[in-house]
């Protein structure tokens, strides 16, 4: 079936408010439910009834491109999965690697744990790391594997690895390998099974066994909390507690999804980024 390709431009958040964010792919306007947005809508209802059911209107897959990453967008899909609220973090990523490799002369390595739709799994291999990509999915790794060949990534050095994120990063610790950047995304669907991952239970151990994984050159820790509620104070500390013996320092914020000038910015989760002092913007 053929695919479409969409432009930066073909993406935007254009109002948000009620419930409710209004977007647009392309030609088409879509809504979708966001909890967060409590605030008034600033377009007039006229331009929210434009709004089609994007299931029934997109009968093909298309392309979209996030900042320099394209995305496949299978048929009646959308982009939330995609998480294009992290679209800063993903340039930040492949600027830290860029700025390695020429500092270092070899490529970064990159551990992507729950790796997801990839954002930063491809954005790091367009930069030229050699990145580490875990999800417990098979089925999300095949996605990514198919958005790295559109992004002709194919041939780059990335290890797919379908396995559960905490038990992979332990066995990394034992067997002493090494990584200069480590991503963080744990991001867990609300119909997961029984026993799989807790923030506030699993979190904090996690970052422990991270701090085991770097190297002597490493760059920093990028995490995501795009579910819950998670104060970027609590972030905050917990990266100090496990990084702070590198040096460096942890700034956190609120993961923001933004459009329009007039579209008021949705709060989509917190962040935390801690950096060696050597790369400390």
């Amino acid at each position: 079936m053929a695919e479409n390709e969409l432009n930066d431009e073909d993406y935007a958040l254009l109002d948000s408010g009620g419930g409710r964010v209004l977007e647009r792919l392309g030609n088409v306007m879509t809504s979708r439910a966001c909890p967060a947005a409590w605030w008034r809508r600033k377009l007039p209802g006229s331009e929210w009834r434009k709004a089609v059911d994007l299931k029934r209107e997109t009968q093909t897959p298309q392309r979209l491109k996030i900042g320099s990453v394209r995305f496949h967008m299978p048929r009646g899909g959308g982009v939330r999965g995609l998480a294009p609220e992290l679209r800063a973090h993903w340039e930040k990523a492949g600027a830290l690697c860029a700025a390695f490799a020429e500092k270092n002369r070899l490529p970064a390595r990159v551990l992507h744990l729950f790796g997801g739709a990839g954002g930063a799994t491809l954005a790091a291999a367009q930069a030229g790391a050699a990145v580490t990509h875990v999800d417990v999915s098979a089925e999300a790794i095949q996605r990514v594997r198919e958005n790295a060949a559109i992004n002709t990534l194919a041939n780059r050095d990335i290890r797919w690895v379908v396995d559960d994120p905490v038990k992979f990063a332990q066995r990394e610790r034992a067997q002493t390998v090494r990584h200069d950047l480590i991503v963080l995304d744990p991001f867990v669907p609300k119909d997961a099974k029984r026993g799989s991952f807790e923030l506030e239970r699993d979190l904090g151990p996690l970052l422990g066994t991270v701090s085991g994984l770097l190297s002597d050159k490493s760059i920093g820790v990028m995490l995501f909390c795009r579910q819950g509620s998670v104060s970027p104070t609590t972030l905050i500390n917990l990266m100090r507690q496990e990084f702070s013996v590198f040096g460096g320092g942890v700034e956190s914020g609120e993961l923001l999804l933004k459009g329009a000038e007039e579209a008021a910015p949705v709060p989509c989760g917190t962040f935390a980024l801690w950096l060696s002092k050597r790369d400390k913007a």
